[in-house]
């Protein structure tokens, strides 16, 4: 079965066990060998989003001097990681969950260890993961959208399962995205009126740590056992309350939460790819890339071919031009070139039509030096039997290696009768008798 034809299922892991859950909603635990980070999926499944427990996350509260929260990136919390706590960032993978407060950007970072996202990519069931995320954040956002978004002000969120519970203080932004001040999350058993005041104390004391002072009005929501919330005394709770016995474990309230938008480890160099289209999707960038350079080649020929196009026009122009006033009684043309050097060459006698040629063949003879060494020909002189080449060379050697080549090729002696040296640049006046 490819992996195109697996089903997702999404996957909670507490710290301990692994449980997942399919579209139907029917959850199956998720045996984990011995010497592995990941469990084994059932055949036919693949994983599609994974919820992991906070006591395995990095978790800190951000604060920067930021205009937007666009401008965070990796390298900046790193920087604030390593200032604010020493934590080495090479063994953490970071996301964040931000927005503008004021002249600050507020909110919340978490980091995977980077072994554990080695092992999500060296597994080929694990590799389709779209959502990687921390429990506590994902439940408590869910539970913040039971409040409309006409609330502004402080908000101590709450949710609760049979091992425990997750809170967070936040508020609202001016577009009305949430600002999280901070999140926690105990695990305890409340056996007693005892245990339950010393949760209620730790809680006080954490959501004053995270800035709800006594002072400050705070609406409360989310889902809370009923002793909690007795002893809590929330004035302004929207929230829901039940009786202990009816708290749902730690895997259900994970897979029940839902997965919302935010925080989320796959992204950047991490994002989930596509395997379909036969592993096309990686090369998208280079081939269109390629199809840019050549369609920028293909409009660069045409633009060549146009050009010369017209010079050929034109010269062909040139010519019948000079046909018609070179031989005006020649009204058939075959070939105007040709007859041109006929008419020429007939005219000037037998003897001048042998010279007319021996200077054509020295001509053939500068022309394959010049292709072995080109040099820039600035003047070409027939005079008295005589040809006179002034031009110019890169340097004294390549002037040298010209001579020897002209002499080789034309079969003349090639007098070397005048030099200008201008730095490495030589002119220079050969004559060829």
């Amino acid at each position: 079965m490819s992996l195109e034809e697996r089903k997702a299922v999404n996957v909670s892991f507490d710290g301990v066990s692994w449980q997942a859950q399919d579209a139907a909603g029917n959850s199956m635990p998720l045996p984990l060998e011995v010497g592995k980070r990941l469990p084994q999926l059932p055949d036919g499944f693949v994983a599609g989003t994974l919820l992991l427990p906070a006591e395995m996350l990095l978790s800190r509260t951000i604060k920067l001097p930021l205009s937007s929260p666009r401008f965070i990136d990796a390298d900046i919390l790193a920087q604030e990681l390593d200032e604010c706590s020493g934590e080495d960032i090479k063994t953490w993978w970071l996301s964040w969950q931000a927005a503008s407060d004021g002249d600050l950007v507020r909110g919340v970072l978490f980091g995977l260890p980077k072994q554990f996202r080695d092992a999500i990519d060296g597994d080929e069931a694990w590799q389709q993961l779209r959502f990687v995320g921390a429990d506590l954040q994902v439940r408590l956002n869910a539970q913040l959208s039971r409040l409309t978004e006409d609330v502004k002000g402080l908000v101590a969120v709450f949710d609760s399962d049979s091992n425990g519970l997750v809170f967070g203080l936040c508020r609202r932004s001016e577009n009305g995205k949430p600002i999280w001040l901070g999140m926690r999350r105990l695990n305890l058993q409340m056996q007693d009126e005892q245990a339950v005041a010393a949760v209620v104390n730790e809680i006080r004391h954490s959501l004053t740590a995270m800035g709800g002072d006594a002072e400050t009005e705070i609406v409360a929501t989310g889902l809370l056992d009923s002793g909690v919330h007795a002893a809590l005394g929330l004035p302004d709770w929207t929230g829901e309350t039940v009786d202990k016995s009816e708290l749902p474990g730690r895997h259900a309230a994970n897979l029940s939460a839902g997965i919302p938008g935010g925080l989320n480890f796959r992204h950047g160099r991490w994002r989930m790819r596509s395997t379909s289209g036969g592993g096309v999707a990686p090369w998208y960038r280079s081939m269109a890339l390629a199809a840019a350079v050549f369609l920028i080649w293909s409009v660069g020929m045409i633009w060549q071919n146009h050009q010369l196009h017209s010079q050929s026009e034109q010269l062909q122009a040139e010519i019948l031009d000079a046909f018609h006033r070179g031989l005006p009684n020649e009204t058939v043309i075959i070939d105007a070139l040709a007859q041109l050097r006929r008419a020429a060459g007939g005219a000037a006698g037998g003897e001048s039509q042998s010279e007319a040629l021996f200077w054509m063949q020295q001509l053939a003879g500068i022309n394959r030096v010049y292709k072995q060494t080109p040099w820039e020909i600035r003047e070409l002189l027939f005079h008295d039997g005589k040809l006179t080449i002034l031009g110019e060379a890169k340097d004294l050697q390549t002037m040298n290696k010209i001579r020897e080549s002209l002499s080789q090729e034309t079969g003349k002696n090639v007098k070397l009768e005048d030099t200008d040296l201008k730095g490495t640049l030589v002119k220079f006046r050969m004559v060829l008798s």
